[in-house]
């Protein structure tokens, strides 16, 4: 452990460079969701072992809508620990929200549930919060698109004061969920207006059938981004590799590298220009069970290094190979 934390300790993200000559920024932000099980400091000693520069963290239990009852100064004091360290915080809401129902009771719960993530997020002073947009039930996007922008501006206009920014993340596409289109969210995002964007999750993206682990397939998205005018708008990417197949609309997550993205795949959307100042962020199993974990983050750290050495001219994949000279089918542990 001492190795890592010396080798790996998360640098300061405005002085990190090495990045390819043909962008000097810096490569993104690396993080992961941790649990705030027991209490929010063991977040943040869990963002200390990863070595994390950003985290995600539940508002409240993800499957109940009852909301934890955390102190302001518990919650001001969480949001100034992890900022002194410089991690960026992510509030993730729950998973019982649909903003797309067509159950008025439901989105009634759903905009007290995200007024109640609003709040969490205000009072650590997060960077965003983070919310899955929910199934239209097989009512179509056109009559579940005029709920959603109703039930966010509900729980938007219960609170008074300066809110964190709200990112609608991509789906799988199964069960008639909103958010495998871009062109979706992007129509979301312009309804909405200011203080919201867009969340990418790699694996969602893979299983609603964006070949995001091919350079085509990767232009294709960035192509549909400019179209939905969401450049810019996306603040968060979901770092994870696809256990399920490409188009499969199925949501399941799988550890860097024993998924079906892949390595190489994974490091095409690390590597993108468009993504150099948005954090990446494990939402993966872990090797272990119990999610994102020290190997996880090695993996994703290494990805980075090895794109901070790339030469002038290499084209893409080209650092994974040279970095990691093992086939994709041999071993992969670093």
């Amino acid at each position: 452990m001492a190795e890592i934390q010396q080798e790996d300790r998360a640098p300061n993200n405005k002085t990190r460079g090495g990045a390819a000559p043909s962008d000097t920024r810096p490569l993104p932000p690396l993080g992961a969701h941790v649990s705030t099980a027991g209490a929010l400091a063991n977040a943040e000693r869990t963002a200390r072992r990863l070595g994390a520069e950003a985290i995600q963290v539940f508002s409240s239990n993800p499957r109940r809508w009852h909301m934890h009852a955390y102190s302001e100064d518990d919650l001001a004091a969480f949001g100034k620990n992890l900022r002194r360290r410089n991690v960026q915080l992510f509030v993730h809401t729950s998973y019982l929200i649909n903003l797309a129902s067509p159950d008025g009771v439901l989105r009634e719960r759903s905009a007290a549930a995200l007024a109640g993530a609003y709040s969490f997020g205000r009072a650590t002073s997060a960077t965003a919060l983070v919310t899955h947009v929910g199934s239209h039930r097989g009512d179509g996007f056109v009559a579940a698109k005029t709920r959603i922008v109703e039930t966010i501006r509900r729980a938007r206009d219960t609170l008074e004061g300066e809110l964190p920014q709200l990112l609608l993340e991509t789906s799988a596409g199964g069960g008639h969920s909103v958010g495998a289109s871009i062109a979706e969210l992007g129509e979301l995002v312009a309804l909405l207006g200011p203080g919201i964007g867009v969340c990418l999750d790699t694996a969602h993206l893979f299983a609603a059938g964006v070949p995001i682990h091919t350079v085509s397939g990767l232009d294709r998205l960035i192509c549909s981004l400019h179209k939905a005018k969401l450049v810019g708008k996306v603040g968060l990417i979901h770092f994870n590799d696809s256990a399920t197949g490409l188009g499969s609309k199925r949501d399941r997550h799988a550890n860097l590298w024993e998924g079906v993205i892949g390595r190489d795949g994974l490091m095409l959307a690390l590597a993108h220009p468009l993504f150099r100042e948005v954090p990446f962020i494990l939402e993966v199993p872990g090797f272990d069970g119990r999610g994102p974990d020290v190997r996880n983050m090695r993996r994703a750290r290494l990805m980075r290094r090895a794109l901070e050495a790339a030469a002038p001219g290499d084209p893409p994949g080209a650092a994974a190979s040279r970095r990691f000279p093992q086939p994709p089918d041999g071993p992969v542990e670093p």
